[in-house]
């Protein structure tokens, strides 16, 4: 399973993932009018892939000026028309769609003109069929409210008693006879959280199921059966957040990590010669300063002087550091993919955001541990992390241990304002003068040597003015004509 987070264009990164659609599309969105993935979508119906949307029925979708689904409906696509909210049926507000069964596009953008101005993002999961299955269910369910469904109805005290049937029949000795219970339980396992118990059943792993059994028997009894129906939705909510938030960690890693080899790259080819430079304006500043006459002028050309000076310090220090600083290991195209997938998978196992509140210290650590290595390139390191993660580091995530609806919900909220505040700092980070600095030098190392060529040529022509400005206004100094 890969994940990426996109922050712009995302209209047409939708677009081109609809375009390499080759069976189905499955789309949920609250609302949509824009033209151009409409047309996409008529497109794909045409050539006999099979589409299906639901969105709200409301005046946005459905009003005059909007998109006229009825030609998508006589191309072959299903259109379902959700009703507004209510009290007993909140307004739909997914905004999701599942391409071949396998990728997902998620996120906080409706396929709207107007989202294309809003500030929004996307995460794109490929290769992740048990993934995409969570979201065809969601959009089954969303059918269900409109009649065009077939909800499957789990009754918990039955499921319980079938449960404690299946317990005395094999301390009896008399398995033959679980496999149809079994078969009764199997429609039902998700949302009564039985799969385990299921799974160990038609293994033949009884010791297995009985303790599973014994657990959830003993959960049973103080779980309130009204709240089970809540639980495997809230389970898959949170999934979805925690791999939202695993895609923007990835996307500012990422980001930090080329910055970061980025100005290593640039300290080395125009550090000194920066460094003359600043050193040059300021020492012109205190020059130019010093021959004022005006007082005002003269306390402005100081203040000129001292950020000149200051200017100068700071980047000296900062170019000592890097110098002194130990080189970053060069990688080859595939240890830099191996870096990459195996820093996604340990991130994904030790987020401190994704785990229970007792654990968070321990993943917290690990995570910063894991960071540092990654944007170190230190593949050796990343590699050590994963494996420890991997052999049991830390427990499973939250969204697969929870239970309780309270504690769901409380989780699903603490996650959302995790992504909000991470989607602040990413911003910050692609907003900043040293990330729109790399991004115009280029998307590759060599893009970036012919910058710095280049920068060299206009540094180098602006230290020569300064100069020649210096010996100026010392010749004028003492006194030579």
């Amino acid at each position: 399973m890969e994940l990426k987070a996109h922050f712009s264009n995302i209209h047409k990164v939708i677009i081109d993932h609809l375009e390499q659609a080759r069976s189905d599309i499955v789309a949920a969105i609250a609302w949509f009018t824009d033209r151009d993935i409409f047309e996409v979508l008529c497109k794909k119906a045409r050539s006999g892939i099979k589409v299906s949307v639901a969105l709200i029925g409301d005046e946005i979708n459905q009003g005059p000026g909007g998109l006229n689904f009825q030609r998508l409906r006589n191309l072959g696509g299903q259109v379902t028309f959700l009703p507004p909210g209510s009290h007993d049926a909140p307004t739909m507000h997914h905004k999701f769609c599942v391409i071949d069964r396998a990728t997902v596009i998620t996120g906080s953008y409706n396929w709207s003109q107007k989202a294309r101005s809003n500030d929004e993002n996307i995460t794109v999961v490929t290769g992740a069929t048990d993934f995409a299955g969570k979201y065809l269910d969601t959009f089954d369910s969303l059918l269900d409210r409109t009649g065009h469904g077939a909800p499957v109805v789990a009754d918990a005290d039955a499921a319980r008693r079938r449960l404690e049937m299946i317990r005395n029949l094999i301390l009896l000795g008399e398995q033959d006879d679980v496999a149809s219970h079994v078969r009764k339980l199997r429609p039902v396992a998700d949302v009564l959280q039985v799969s385990r118990i299921v799974v160990a059943l038609e293994n033949g792993e009884y010791r297995a199921a009985l303790e599973e059994i014994d657990a959830y028997l003993r959960r049973a009894t103080a779980v309130v059966a009204a709240g089970y129906a809540d639980i495997p939705r809230l389970r898959f909510q949170l999934e979805s957040l925690e791999l939202r938030l695993e895609s923007l960690s990835d996307e500012k890693a990422e980001l930090e990590r080329r910055l970061i080899t980025f100005n290593r790259r640039h300290d080395d080819a125009l550090g000194d010669l920066i460094q003359r430079l600043l050193k040059a304006r300021a020492e012109l500043a205190r020059l130019l300063a010093a021959e004022r006459d005006n007082d005002k002028e003269r306390i402005e050309g100081e203040a000129a002087a001292r950020e000149a000076e200051s200017a100068y310090q700071d980047y000296s220090t900062q170019h000592e550091e890097l110098q002194n600083a130990e080189p970053l290991p060069k990688l080859d195209e595939e240890a830099e993919r191996e870096l990459k997938a195996l820093y996604r998978k340990a991130c994904s196992l030790c987020h401190p955001d994704k785990v229970a509140e007792e654990k968070k210290e321990a993943a917290h650590s690990a995570f910063v541990e894991l960071q540092e290595a990654y944007k170190g390139n230190d593949l050796a390191r990343v590699r050590e992390i994963h494996a420890a993660l991997a052999a049991g580091g830390l427990p499973a995530t939250r969204s697969t241990t929870l239970s309780e609806v309270e504690a769901l919900k409380a989780a699903i909220a603490e996650l959302e304002y995790a992504i909000a505040r991470l989607v602040a700092e990413l911003k910050a980070v692609q907003e900043s003068d040293g990330v729109r600095l790399m991004d115009a030098a280029g998307a590759t190392e060599a893009d970036w040597q012919r910058f710095f060529e280049r920068q060299r040529d206009t540094l180098e022509m602006e230290l020569a003015r300064i100069v020649s400005d210096i010996q100026a206004e010392q010749t004028e100094e003492i006194g030579f004509p």
